[in-house]
């Protein structure tokens, strides 16, 4: 579903949130049971312990969070879906009746299943997706392999970078309902001691907390990435921290784009996530030749979809990102440091062409949609916008930052020139009414 939102095809996600209402109660008592077997004095009998799922759902199975090659960062990695629909729809009746029960009390299981460790709390067990280890590489660590092939331990960045995704979308958004209480005070707390980003002796994004150089733990070459969902879809590495930016680029350098077309579309929405466009271009190009059939489906037999929808919202990362804020002239994330205060009260800063490589140095796009519920189109010539259009389906500011888009003018659909803020030389803000569109130039 990653393009499903930017691409303007939001509606095509309304039959995962049936599926989600759906297979609800037994992720319920899948949480029941792991708090239970792992954390048995945090259980609330006959209470509410959250819920969880593991990987490998379809219509006739729900599994648990069961550390055998996956960890409980499973459950953030779904849960992440129903936020990014709130926020590129605005539909606040779901925000209320859905994405912010369904956090929370997603949240709620992460709390009770956290694990002191000193001063940290870190999931436990704790697991990479899929990516196996060997005897040799983990003898003497604190951790153990399961089946003689998946190392399982406590606290790997997939699974902690998860948690804080979980916990800092359910305080943005109990902000924007305007929701107290005693959990969301522990929940505050408790993702200020999670420590998820951690980097290695080779400058790496660690997989594990364990390993000192890049690839002390498992396949070099793997197709996961899964340490790097926190850059992507997750909004935690971001351009805030340049030291996680610079490392989560070295670990796809390391791990390298000979693999699988779905894992491909990762490390290409990774690339533009960082800004490097012409990385993103080459593992998009590698993904055309090598991964493609004719009728665009991706080859990985006989079929994977997740390649070819993967790499649609590559495309559309390249030309258009909005997943940062910014308050008071600064950029934060729902948007901060990890071991920092949050703030929830950020509005999404669209960004014009953020990774586009020189070969597309000409050209338009039409119909793309950010967050904040903006329907953008744009022109450009030799890397640079021209002209930009903004379809505001659900009024509210509008943030644009774009190389000299401080200079622009903004009109309405009568012509009427519109009040525009300037936050230096390449942004600028306006405010904006629901089904007005305007247009931005020159620029």
């Amino acid at each position: 579903y990653w393009g499903v939102m930017s691409a303007n095809l939001a509606e095509c996600f309304e039959a995962y949130i049936a599926f989600f209402k759906a297979y609800l109660p037994l992720t319920k008592q899948h949480a029941t049971d792991y708090v239970l077997k792992h954390n048995p004095d945090k259980l609330t009998a006959g209470g509410d312990n959250g819920w969880v799922i593991g990987t490998g759902a379809n219509a006739y199975y729900i599994p648990g969070a069961v550390a055998s090659h996956f960890g409980t960062g499973t459950g953030g990695f779904t849960a992440k879906l129903l936020m990014e629909y709130y926020q590129f729809t605005q539909d606040r009746n779901f925000m209320e009746e859905v994405a912010y029960p369904a956090m929370l009390s997603l949240s709620r299981f992460y709390s009770k299943a956290l694990v002191p460790h000193g001063e940290l709390l870190l999931i436990e067990p704790s697991s990479s997706p899929e990516n196996p280890a060997k005897p040799e590489q983990v003898k003497g660590m604190p951790g153990h392999l399961k089946g003689n092939r998946h190392y399982i331990t406590a606290g790997c960045t997939f699974d902690q970078g998860f948690i804080w995704e979980t916990f800092n979308d359910t305080l943005a958004m109990a902000d924007k309902l305007g929701k107290k209480g005693p959990f969301l005070d522990t929940i505050r707390e408790q993702i200020t001691r999670l420590d998820p980003i951690l980097v290695g002796a080779s400058g790496q994004i660690k997989e594990y907390r364990e390993e000192n150089h890049y690839s002390d733990i498992g396949d070099p070459k793997h197709r996961h990435i899964s340490h790097l969902c926190p850059l992507f879809p997750g909004t935690l590495i971001n351009s805030e921290q340049a030291d996680w930016m610079q490392a989560a680029s070295k670990t796809l350098d390391l791990r390298g784009n000979k693999t699988t077309g779905w894992a491909l579309a990762h490390r290409m929405n990774c690339r533009a996530r960082l800004g490097e466009g012409e990385k993103a271009y080459e593992v998009y190009q590698r993904f055309i030749r090598e991964r493609t059939a004719q009728n665009l489906w991706t080859l990985h037999p006989p079929f994977q979809i997740d390649g070819s929808l993967g790499t649609m919202a590559a495309v559309a990362e390249m030309l258009l990102q909005s997943h940062g804020g910014i308050e008071n002239g600064k950029l934060n994330s729902e948007y901060c440091h990890a071991d920092e205060p949050i703030s929830q009260s950020s509005t999404p800063l669209i960004r014009l062409l953020p990774a586009i490589p020189t070969a597309w140095k000409s050209g338009s796009f039409d119909g793309l949609v950010a967050r904040g519920n903006f329907v953008i189109s744009a022109e450009w010539k030799d890397g640079k916008v021209t002209a930009a259009s903004v379809l505001s389906r659900s009024g509210g500011e509008c943030r644009i930052t774009s190389p000299g888009i401080g200079n622009a003018s903004v009109t309405d659909s009568s012509g009427k020139k519109i009040k525009v803020a300037r936050d230096g030389k390449d942004r600028i803000r306006f405010a904006s009414d629901v089904g007005e569109r305007y247009a931005v130039e020159p620029i």
